[in-house]
């Protein structure tokens, strides 16, 4: 089976967390039993087909469960089905390599199967070499292998053709187009058009030489995570901000098991503590600031009163974090994993001095040395700690980022690589700082 996931504006989280994902047995995601469990990352290996800044596409040894897939992804907008693999001279247009493709026969038993009456579908165009949104010079002779100089044109071309293909066959159509110049349908129109109930997403992945035909199988539910973001009792514009889906993929990243116990032990208004009982985890938080501990009761008991959460799957406690040991011994939980976006230091509204980002950046090691040093008190070997570092923005790609991180390795922890060396040479498109970690930007979510 083939696979295609359209990945969240941060890109370099969104394949981080795939992968890890991915590489991991979970039979919850796999509809066809494997031979053995290994099998998923061994003798049966997912293979990485292609992949660019907007999509993933990945070849499985069977069919996985996408709507359970997309429910646990923090960073994956859409997941696809690949249907077929068209081959593509370099220099033709979208609609010239496809103008032989979209047949009735291929649109009802690859598209449209499921549904009768009338039909309606949307159309995207996915860019896997960013080099097709450039413009090249026409070259003389090339008129009859399409306008290839302007990709914003192809998904109307395109859905065109297949519409007409379908009035010609006696069917009523409705087709929906991206807007604003853009290539792609975002998720909230292909759901309040209900494109996935009453027809389809036609997706087409070009690249220089071939287009993936693909159909869109599950969309992230906007309004979900809206609701777990927004509709909260408490939220705080200064601390606790994370966005549910960034704390999804930290804790996709923990590299956990559903039952296992996760401590956050900087949980503000309990973000990352909500997002680990959605994914099958035990839960445990703590703040040293009172309000914020009282905040996180609030939102908590909203939210597991809105998805039916037991509240003994967590608990709270106002404790300071370089002292967390005694805690965990209170609760007597075995913590399988941390993940926290600690305390940051001063928010700014411009960028600040020097000695400002100086003072900030010791006072914090301060605090994360301690705090490490505590944590290996009672995490067991191999144990995995994923956790949310300052850096100030000085630019628009241009970062002071928080100090070295020698303490770490001192006090007898290993830095894992966020994307594994092999991988990260293979995606040059990816955006990794000199330490191999990735940056998340508050100005725009994974979405």
């Amino acid at each position: 089976m083939r696979y295609a996931f359209i990945l969240g504006r941060v890109y370099t989280l969104s394949v981080a967390e795939l992968v890890a994902i991915l590489e991991k047995p979970d039979q919850s995601l796999i509809l066809t039993p494997l031979r053995n469990e290994a099998s998923v990352v061994k003798d049966e290996a997912v293979k990485i087909l292609e992949a660019s800044e907007e999509v993933l596409i990945i070849e499985t040894p069977g069919p996985l469960n996408v709507s359970n897939l997309q429910k646990k992804l923090g960073g994956v907008i859409k997941i696809l089905e690949v249907i077929d693999i068209i081959k593509k001279r370099e220099g033709d247009s979208v609609n010239f390599a496809l103008k032989h493709y979209f047949k009735p026969s291929v649109l009802k038993n690859q598209f449209f199967k499921d549904y009768k009456g009338k039909v309606q579908f949307g159309l995207s165009v996915y860019i896997l070499d960013m080099a097709l949104l450039q413009r090249p010079e026409k070259k003389p002779g090339n008129d009859a292998r399409g306008d290839f100089g302007n990709i914003f044109s192809e998904p109307k071309r395109v859905g065109m053709m297949i519409k007409k293909g379908l009035t010609d066959t006696g069917a009523s159509v409705r087709l929906v187009l991206p807007e604003f110049n853009s290539l792609t349908l975002a998720s909230v129109v292909v759901t309040k058009n209900q494109l996935l109930q009453k027809g389809a997403e036609i997706c087409i992945l070009a690249a220089q030489d071939k287009i993936f035909t693909a159909k869109t199988l599950t969309v992230q539910d906007f309004e979900d995570y809206g609701r777990r973001d927004y509709q909260r009792p408490v939220r705080d514009e200064k601390q606790g901000m994370i966005p549910p889906k960034v704390a999804q993929i930290m804790l996709n990243l923990c590299n956990c098991n559903a039952g296992e116990t996760v401590l956050d032990p900087f949980c503000g208004i309990g973000t990352i503590i909500q997002e680990g009982l959605l994914l099958g985890y035990r839960m445990v938080g703590s703040d040293i600031n009172k309000v914020a501990i009282k905040g996180s009761e609030q939102n908590l008991e909203w939210f597991r009163n809105r998805y039916k959460i037991p509240p003994s799957k967590y608990g709270l406690e106002v404790y300071d974090a370089t002292k967390i040991s005694e805690l965990i011994q209170k609760f007597g939980q075995k913590i399988s994993g941390i993940v926290t976006e600690c305390t940051l230091g001063p928010m700014y509204g411009q960028y600040p001095k020097p000695p400002e980002i100086e003072k900030n950046f010791k006072d914090l090691e301060k605090l994360y040395k301690l705090s490490f040093k505590e944590f290996a008190k009672f995490l067991p070997q191999k144990a995995r700690v994923v956790i949310c570092l300052p850096a100030y923005r000085k630019g628009r790609n241009d970062y002071e980022m928080f100090g070295n991180l020698d303490f770490i390795g001192a006090l007898g922890y290993t830095l894992v690589d966020i994307i594994s060396p092999g991988l990260a040479k293979n995606l040059k498109f990816l955006k990794l700082t000199n330490r191999k970690t990735a940056i998340y930007d508050k100005r725009s979510d994974c979405g």
